[in-house]
């Protein structure tokens, strides 16, 4: 869906687009890959999990992206809860390694929040700070830039939603996602999306049977090529 779902809430990866989503659903767990143009050296691998305990979404996540050469880890915990039906806040507290080759590597904390609310039936609005803390590499000069997304999902109609957002990210123009799904089958839904600054077109498909399902999306940079994802989820409870 382009990478718009700051307010799409419904899988086990919502609540690392957006950490109050967590609060939505019951217990999931879930691993992905990507990789970026192509190139091995642009390698993610994610696993996250979320359970609910006395009206607390807690949640871990882990991720790894990069080689040998260039690498980046991350271990993040997430808390969410519901203060009103219509109004959900979340926090997600990361321990952030980097480490390349012939270099010394370094660490950072980061924190992100994120507020999602229901003011109508079929709509959902939110806004998510990621790096909100100011965290910086000690042993290097740069500091992990800060961003503000603003979101909107909208349930269309009884199998279709729409979803955009909108990022602004520090010292770079904002960028626009928008995304689209429909279930065209009890079990199969399709997605097609895009961004832009460059455009990149996206599309997916989702296929759910029973407890598990099984996703894939893939985008199209128009100078560096395809990118693609696989992710596999199962619900561990209703």
């Amino acid at each position: 869906m382009g990478g718009a779902g700051a307010a799409l809430s419904g899988d086990g990866w919502a609540a690392l687009r957006n950490p109050a989503l967590a609060a939505h659903g019951g217990s999931l767990a879930g691993m992905a890959w990507s990789q970026q143009f192509g190139l091995p050296e642009l390698t993610r691998e994610e696993v996250a999990a979320v359970s609910h305990f006395r009206g607390h979404a807690l949640g871990v996540t882990a991720t790894a992206f990069g080689s040998k050469l260039y690498r980046e880890s991350q271990f993040g915990l997430i808390w969410a809860r519901a203060f009103r039906p219509e109004l959900r806040v979340g926090l997600d507290i990361r321990a952030r390694w980097l480490e390349i080759a012939d270099y010394p590597s370094s660490h950072a904390l980061t924190l992100t929040a994120g507020v999602e609310g229901r003011p109508l039936a079929g709509l959902s609005i939110a806004a998510v700070w990621r790096n909100l803390n100011g965290p910086r590499l000690p042993n290097y000069r740069d500091r992990i830039r800060g961003s503000l997304t603003f979101g909107v999902a909208a349930q269309v109609t009884e199998n279709g939603l729409v979803s955009a957002d909108v990022i602004q990210e520090e010292h770079f123009p904002a960028e626009l996602r928008v995304g689209a799904e429909v279930q065209v089958l009890p079990r199969l839904t399709l997605r097609v999306g895009g961004r832009a600054e460059p455009v990149r077109p996206a599309a997916g498909l989702q296929v759910n049977m029973g407890r598990w399902s099984f996703a894939y999306a893939g985008d199209l940079h128009p100078d560096l090529g395809a990118s693609h994802q696989v992710g596999l989820e199962i619900r561990l409870s209703p």
